[in-house]
Formats: C-alpha cells, sequence, structure tokens
C-alpha cells in the first residue's frame, strides 16, 4: 500500500487542488472500476464507458482547483458519470435520428435514472395512460415489448407479422409518447418506459 493509497478522499482531494498528480492517481485507482461497472449497466458498451470513465477523470483534474464536492467524493464521482452516460445516450439520439437510434437509446437505459421514486411512479403512469390511447395493434405490440421484454423477433413470430412491422409499430408508440411529454428531458422518459432486450 503506497502513501497516497492510505489517505482518505478529502485529503486526497486536498491535495488534488493543489495539482498533486500522485493524488488524482490514487482517487482514479479507487474509483475507476465501480465507475465504469455502473456506466456499462447504463449503456451496455465497453467502448462507451470506457469514454465516460475517461471524461469524468479529465473533468475532475481540469476543474481540480474549484471543486466542490459536498457530500462523498464516491457520490459525487457516480453521480457525474451516471449524467455523462446519459448525455452520451442522448447525443446518439440526436445524431442518429431514425428507428435504429431510438431503439439503440432503449436498449442502453437499463438503469434507473430518476432520482426519485415518487417521480418515477408518476411519470410511468402517465405513460401508461398514453398507451391505452393507441391503435390496439401498436399497443399491443409496444406492451409485449415493454412488459414481456419480448425481441423484435419474438413479437413478429407470436404475432405471425415481419420483424420490420414490430419494429415499425414499437417507434412509432416511442414518438407517440415523446409527442405526449414533450416536456419531459428524453433520457427520462427511456429510463421510466423499459430497459430495452437486445434485439435478436
Amino acid at each position: 500500500m503506497t502513501l497516497y493509497s492510505s489517505h482518505t478522499d478529502k485529503v486526497l482531494c486536498e491535495l488534488l487542488k493543489e495539482g498533486d498528480e500522485m493524488a488524482f492517481g490514487a482517487l482514479y485507482d479507487r474509483y475507476w472500476a465501480d465507475i465504469y461497472r455502473n456506466a456499462m449497466k447504463i449503456l451496455r458498451s465497453e467502448s462507451d464507458a470506457e469514454d465516460v470513465v475517461q471524461e469524468l477523470f479529465e473533468s475532475v483534474w481540469k476543474r481540480r482547483a474549484e471543486l466542490l464536492i459536498h457530500g462523498s467524493v464516491a457520490g459525487y464521482l457516480h453521480t457525474s458519470a451516471r449524467y455523462l452516460a446519459i448525455h452520451h445516450i442522448e447525443k446518439k439520439i440526436e445524431l442518429l435520428d431514425n428507428d435504429d437510434s431510438l431503439t439503440l437509446a432503449f436498449q442502453q437505459a437499463d438503469l434507473p435514472l430518476i432520482e426519485s421514486h415518487l417521480d418515477a411512479k408518476i411519470l410511468e403512469i402517465a405513460i401508461d395512460k398514453i398507451v391505452e390511447t393507441m391503435p390496439e395493434k401498436m399497443k399491443m405490440v409496444f406492451l409485449l415489448s415493454r412488459k414481456e421484454q419480448l425481441t423484435h423477433k419474438q413479437i413478429a413470430i407470436k404475432l405471425h407479422i415481419s420483424e420490420e412491422t414490430v419494429k415499425k409499430q414499437v417507434y412509432n408508440a416511442l414518438k407517440l409518447i415523446r409527442k405526449n411529454m414533450n416536456t419531459i428531458p428524453l433520457a427520462l422518459i427511456i429510463a421510466t418506459v423499459y430497459a430495452f432486450p437486445h434485439q435478436g
């Protein structure tokens, strides 16, 4: 055990503010693995999770002099990483404005991103009400995907329709939800609707 690894987070942060690279390295070694694992739960992509870890610690180093952490260092780092992961999802949606972008985003949204359980339940109830207004086929496809976590292929077999039809119905359902909840950040809708299974 090195001298730095035996320091508390508070001591390491004070040294970090003074530009101590060893203190920065000790914080990185202490937390990068947990942050990476949590980012993977959201993004389901090794490269994207690695990007989140890199962006987070680059930001910590660049802002070291004015870094203000209220509460635990671990909490600060994990919260910051979570928002970076959400931002990654939102960027992909903006860059890929088509069916695949939404599928990709929903595949990756697997962690409760809403801080308040009550807020999540209210949002879920609102989404359920929108689902009830959907055309019957759209609602059936969407619920099989959302509630039963079936893939597009599984739904197509179950309903005797094409995978392309399933994909279109799910996409249209998500567009309808988004249209009716346009004041809610898309990442929160993604997190609340469901963790989309990988297609296959």
